[in-house]
């Protein structure tokens, strides 16, 4: 007899964010196994952040509502961007550098919800996900989160008809106390009340590192059993391979993904800048490549160090190009401050399966055990300057790299592995 699953996750395809990745690893490992079947509650596409090959990666017999979003949302899409010009699809791959740097004294801004875009939305949610569970009768409601407002759904459905339900976090929300500083106290204090509400109501919380999940099970001593972690994984299907490009001519750390607040450069390009310094190093020798989006911090310290011909900055690579285009790069890197310890960056997980070494600059405990661990790279703490520089002149010093013999230590963080922890869990709560 078939056991059913409801997936509320606004994030999925053809949505072409991060966390859809976890959505597709979700339920090409659980749809068709073990007698598993899903049913997906997910939202309309609504703005400009989609990849329609996505929709390749999601298994046969998986039955999809994009209802999660109200007949309201192209309306209030529109409103918000219906006026703006699109950006040329042909534009430049390498972004240029702006002509000056830009100014530091901008304020932070604040976050009044408590939750997020998808607030607007929850009626239309609750109601379509009604539809799915007297078609399906699933067994238990799995929630993809963030956006935290699909806990609001699934809380309301599992009320309703009886239903156990999962939250699985693809990042910590209370805790991630630099975030929460970004609100207003009375949006702050309604936060921890909705968090404490939705995990005494949930039959299991899911986080995806260790040190997150730790830390909740010292917040809610009182349920410290619903706690589990189920890290991010690598996904061989829908991370193809593809053909192997020539590398790069000149010796290239690069970074694939962003900076950003939480997501410092600061580190990186100082330890860079002072490896090219003490090596004399020309430009024709050794580049820093990203593939992302930066903020303005970025061109700043790219302009303090004097890197402008050491640096560049161009768009983000569609995932079926992923892995030949990282292999092209000799060193990967990685940023993790103290503020964001209780996370693994998802990117992580793509870079073992890319298997080119890894340079952090991480004061994240966990992430540095799983670099050792999987023998994939060299991290140093932010506040081991002499250390950073001493890894990019270490790696630039041993020549251009080849791909790491370390395929059976990695095993264990690809999707397969992944769905049997997912599976774990499904069992565990409905045996209850």
């Amino acid at each position: 007899m078939a056991k059913r699953v409801l997936l509320i996750s606004p994030y999925f395809p053809p949505h072409n964010t991060i966390g859809t990745k976890r959505a597709i690893n979700f339920v090409q490992g659980i749809h068709g196994q073990e007698d598993w079947e899903v049913a997906v509650l997910a939202s309309k596409p609504f703005n400009d952040k989609n990849d329609f090959k996505l929709n390749e990666q999601i298994p046969k017999g998986v039955e999809i509502n994009y209802g999660f979003v109200g007949i309201f949302r192209p309306l209030i899409s529109f409103l918000a961007n219906g006026f703006k010009s699109k950006k040329p699809s042909n534009a430049p791959e390498k972004v240029a550098p702006p002509k000056k740097a830009a100014s530091k004294n901008k304020k932070p801004s604040k976050s009044w919800t408590p939750f997020d875009q998808y607030l607007w939305d929850t009626g239309s949610a609750v109601r379509n996900g009604k539809k799915l569970i007297k078609k399906w009768n699933p067994a238990v409601i799995w929630v993809n989160a963030d956006p935290w407002s699909g806990f609001l759904v699934a809380q309301k459905l599992s009320r309703k008809f009886e239903i156990p339900w999962v939250a699985d976090l693809r990042d910590p929300w209370t805790i991630f106390e630099k975030k929460m500083e970004l609100r207003p106290k009375i949006t702050a204090d309604a936060i921890r009340r909705y968090e404490k509400s939705f995990f005494h109501t949930a039959s299991k919380v899911v986080l995806n590192t260790e040190t997150a999940c730790n830390t909740y099970k010292n917040v809610y001593p009182e349920i410290e059993d619903k706690f589990t972690f189920i890290r991010n994984a690598f996904n061989d299907k829908l991370l193809k391979v593809g053909e192997a490009n020539e590398a790069s001519e000149p010796f290239t750390f690069g970074y694939y993904g962003g900076f950003r607040k939480f997501v410092p450069s600061t580190y990186l390009l100082k330890g860079y800048a002072s490896f090219i310094k003490k090596a004399k190093l020309n430009p024709d020798q050794v580049q820093l490549e990203v593939r992302g989006s930066v903020y303005s911090d970025f061109w700043d310290q790219v302009f303090e160090y004097n890197l402008e011909d050491y640096v560049s900055v161009k768009k983000e690579i569609n995932q079926d190009h992923t892995i030949a285009y990282l292999r092209t790069w000799d060193v990967l890197l990685l940023s993790a401050v103290h503020d964001f310890r209780w996370m693994v960056s998802a990117k992580f997980y793509d870079y073992l399966y890319t298997r080119k070494p890894i340079l952090a600059v991480s004061d994240n405990d966990e992430l540095n055990r799983l670099i050792d661990q999987t023998e994939s790279g060299s991290w140093a703490k932010t506040n081991e300057e002499s250390k950073i520089e001493e890894l990019f002149s270490s790696y630039f010093s041993k020549g251009k790299t080849a791909l790491l013999n370390n395929e059976d230590l990695i095993e264990a963080f690809g999707a397969n592995h992944q769905a049997t922890q997912f599976m774990r869990v499904l069992d565990e709560v409905i045996d209850k």
